[in-house]
């Protein structure tokens, strides 16, 4: 009997505890504090205030945690309001972050975007606390598009994807345009959208493409990616082309040379000729002036081969013996 009695006290103080833990819940979603980052979008770099709001009498003392837990292991700071001083420095506090009167916590500098979880606990009339997911943003750069195959052919698999130095992807909006407003049929996105794979590439689906970046902060979009169809047939025919078009060239200059040269070498054998002419004359006149003695006309073999000049030039000759 006393067994039972007991049993019954302990699920009439369970009920009791619950109801209590119940109503404190009720109360808090009621007119619990909140906390609002100032600025909305804190940026990497940039400081940030924690504002706390919706407390209840006379602030007395205030935790900070890294996290949504309120332990040990997890505390930034503690604040005595009435002394406006830290009491306690956590394991996880850091030399950028401040209390303020108000219950606020006050970041100088944010090192790194990412996305945080804090949670403040307050003593004033009562014991209440609030957790935030703190966003950073960062400022975008303009992204690129790369492409898994530089030259697709015919029914090959495309994948395009939007690459971006950024610390937090997925804060980023990711976002692709075609210049002529269709895309390809089957096309697939993902991971955000930051990925577009084409699964059978054809003439049709060739064209410019672009992504778009954006978050709360900033908006980038790429420079136009211009996806061709690669043929190695017409590429080769190309090739062809100009090794035709380069030998033909060079047996156009080559042929040039030659009739120039044979040119040049039949002007330079006529004036030869024309220059051997002229200079048979004084030979033949230094024989016809030698002694007084001798006999134009007797014929020997010193000059039989003066015999066939031209007439005039012999009268000039016999002229001159006299």
């Amino acid at each position: 009997m006393a067994r039972e009695k007991a049993i019954a006290a302990q699920t009439l103080c369970m009920r009791g505890y619950l109801l209590t833990a119940l109503f404190s819940v009720w109360i808090n979603l009621i007119s619990g504090i909140k906390i609002q980052p100032i600025p909305e979008h804190p940026v990497i770099n940039q400081p940030v205030t924690l504002k706390v709001s919706g407390v209840r009498g006379v602030i007395r003392s205030f935790s900070w945690y890294k996290g949504r837990f309120v332990d040990d292991f997890s505390l930034i700071l503690t604040y005595d309001a009435r002394s406006n001083t830290v009491k306690t420095r956590g394991p996880e506090f850091f030399p950028r972050a401040s209390g303020l009167p108000d219950g606020s916590l006050q970041i100088s500098k944010l090192y790194k975007a990412v996305r945080r979880y804090y949670t403040v606990q307050i003593q004033a009339d009562s014991l209440t606390q609030e957790t935030i997911n703190l966003p950073v943003y960062e400022i975008l750069t303009k992204p690129m598009i790369d492409i898994t195959k530089q030259q697709p052919e015919k029914y090959d698999e495309v994948t395009l994807t939007c690459r971006l130095l950024a610390t937090e992807l997925e804060s980023v909006n990711f976002l692709w345009k075609r210049s002529d407003g269709r895309f390809p049929s089957g096309v697939k996105f993902s991971e955000n959208n930051r990925i577009m794979t084409i699964p059978s590439f054809t003439q049709s689906d060739a064209g410019q493409y672009q992504c778009e970046v954006e978050n709360q902060i900033s908006k980038k979009i790429s420079d136009p990616y211009t996806l061709s169809l690669y043929s190695a047939g017409v590429e080769s025919i190309n090739y062809t082309g100009i090794y035709i078009a380069i030998v033909a060239i060079v047996l156009i200059i080559c042929a040039t040379i030659l009739i120039y040269m044979k040119k040049k070498y039949v002007s330079i054998q006529t004036t030869g000729l024309v220059n051997s002419g002229h200079d048979q004359t004084p030979p033949y006149q230094n024989v016809i002036n030698g002694p007084t003695q001798q006999n134009p006309q007797v014929e020997s073999s010193q000059y039989q081969g003066l015999q066939h000049r031209p007439e005039n030039i012999y009268f000039d000759l016999k002229m001159g013996g006299k």
